[in-house]
C-alpha cells in the first residue's frame, strides 16, 4: 500500500486535522489518538521498511527451560534471519508513528496551543519480539509489560528521566489533577503529578498485573509471577534483568513476602 493509505498514517493525519479545526474559544478539549502500531503483523510501508533493511538491532533474549507450560506452548522456533527481520520491521513502525506525532505537535505549535496543552504518550502493552522465543504479549516478562510513558506540558520540566513504578490506571487520576478535577472515587488509581512537578521521586512501591493464566507483582528489585496450576517464578531484576534465572525455589522468604503484598493489592 502507499504510505498515505497505511492505518497509522491515516490516524495521524486525522488527529492533526482535528487540531487544525478545533475552535479556539478557550473551551478545554481532550483528544485521544490511538495508533494501531507498532503491532503484528509488522507490516510498515516500504518507504519505512527500507530504512531498516540492514539496521543493526539487538539480538533477542535467549529462551530457557524454567518457564511455565503456557510459555512453552507459545514459543516459536523461527529462523534467526526472520526474527531479526521482525525486529527491524518493528523499528520501522515506530518511526512511522514518530513522524505522525511530529505532525500533531506541529499543528499544536501552529495553533499556539503548546503552552497550555498536556501531552501524554503511552502504550497499552509491550512486545516480546522473539525474546524467550515469544511474540506479542500475554506474559508478565519485561518486554511485554514495560511501556513508554512520556509526559509534557505546563509545569513539567523537560529532560527528566524517572524509574518510578507507575500503573496505567494512574493516568486517570493524573489527568484529573492536571485538569483541576477531583479524583474519581472507588478506584485504585493514584496521580503521579507530584512526580512530574518534581515534588517527589517515588510513586508506587509495586505494580500488579493479571491475566487468566497468571498474576504478577513487580517491585523495584524483584518480580513474582504466580502461574495457574503451574510453577512460581521469581526474578531478581537487578542481577537478572532479562528474567532468565528463576530463583523462586532458592528464596522462599522473598516469594512469601511478595505473595502477601500481591494478595493485599488484589
Amino acid at each position: 500500500m502507499p504510505e498515505d493509505a497505511f492505518e497509522d498514517t491515516y490516524i495521524g493525519q486525522r488527529a492533526a486535522r482535528w487540531i487544525e479545526n478545533v475552535p479556539d474559544d478557550g473551551y478545554p478539549w481532550h483528544l485521544f489518538v490511538s495508533f494501531v502500531g507498532p503491532h503484528d503483523p509488522f507490516d510498515p510501508p516500504q518507504t519505512y521498511a527500507d530504512r531498516y533493511r540492514q539496521a543493526d538491532v539487538p539480538d533477542p533474549i535467549g529462551g530457557d527451560n524454567d518457564k511455565p507450560r503456557h510459555v512453552h506452548r507459545r514459543r516459536l522456533n523461527l529462523p534467526a534471519d526472520q526474527v531479526m527481520q521482525i525486529r527491524r520491521q518493528y523499528c520501522a513502525l515506530i518511526s512511522l508513528i514518530d513522524d505522525q506525532i511530529g505532525k500533531i505537535l506541529d499543528k499544536l505549535t501552529q495553533r499556539g496551543m503548546m503552552e497550555n496543552t498536556i501531552i501524554l504518550f503511552v502504550s497499552d502493552h509491550g512486545e516480546m519480539l522473539g525474546d524467550h522465543g515469544l511474540y506479542k504479549k500475554h506474559v508478565a516478562y519485561e518486554p511485554a509489560m514495560r511501556v513508554p510513558l512520556i509526559v509534557s506540558g505546563p509545569g513539567i520540566s523537560g529532560g527528566q528521566v524517572s524509574d518510578a513504578l507507575i500503573e496505567l490506571i494512574d493516568l486517570n487520576a493524573t489527568i484529573c489533577e492536571f485538569a483541576g478535577l477531583p479524583a474519581e472515587t472507588g478506584i485504585d488509581a493514584r496521580s503521579f503529578a507530584p512526580l512530574l512537578w518534581g515534588e517527589t521521586h517515588q510513586h508506587r512501591k509495586n505494580t500488579v498485573t493479571a491475566e487468566r493464566h497468571y498474576r504478577a507483582i513487580r517491585t523495584r528489585n524483584h518480580k513474582l509471577i504466580e502461574n495457574v496450576e503451574d510453577i512460581v517464578e521469581l526474578y531478581d531484576l537487578d542481577a537478572d534483568p532479562n528474567e532468565i534465572n528463576n530463583i523462586a525455589s532458592e528464596q522462599q522468604e522473598t516469594v512469601n513476602r511478595l505473595r502477601q503484598q500481591m494478595n493485599q493489592r488484589f
